[in-house]
């Protein structure tokens, strides 16, 4: 057995353990895209959702505060409780929304870092790549890119 032989087995075996770790850090990276648009549009969505909660639950605050002006003041000492702002409902619907939105998202990334791990995995030992995750993948980054255009769209107007 020769020396030139043996480095030419080597620099094959090497060959093949470079190009399979290449393509798990590009798998690994489009993962990561997709994970960051997935948290990216969660948080959007809990900020549009209590944002909005916020807006309503001031303006039935105004609303209540108004009254309260106009009644004057012995008629609030008199029930105070009847000038409390009714903003039972939208604190409890805005939790509820944040609560499916927050666990939509866990789940959501939950399966694109699974498959993204199986796909790294998979590629490291020489199989090929599971394409219902890899599709997944895709899909989610151009969804959220879409989205994140409409939006750019609509804060630049």
């Amino acid at each position: 057995m020769s020396i030139e032989t043996i480095v030419n087995d080597v620099k094959s075996r090497a060959d093949v353990v470079v190009s399979r770790g290449q393509e798990a850090v590009e798998i690994g990276v489009e993962t990561l895209k997709a994970a960051n648009t997935i948290v990216v549009e969660g948080v959007q969505a809990l900020v549009e959702t209590n944002v909005a909660a916020g807006k309503e639950l001031a303006s039935l605050v105004q609303a209540s505060l108004d009254k309260a002006k106009t009644d004057g003041l012995k008629a609030v000492a008199g029930n105070p409780v009847a000038y409390l702002p009714e903003g039972k409902s939208t604190v409890i619907n805005a939790y509820s929304e944040s609560v499916k939105v927050v666990s939509k998202t866990g789940d959501e990334l939950a399966k694109t870092l699974k498959s993204g791990v199986e796909n790294i995995a998979a590629r490291i030992q020489g199989e090929k790549l599971v394409a219902k995750a890899k599709k997944t993948v895709r899909k989610t980054a151009k969804k959220a890119s879409a989205k994140t255009r409409k939006v750019a769209k609509a804060v630049a107007e």
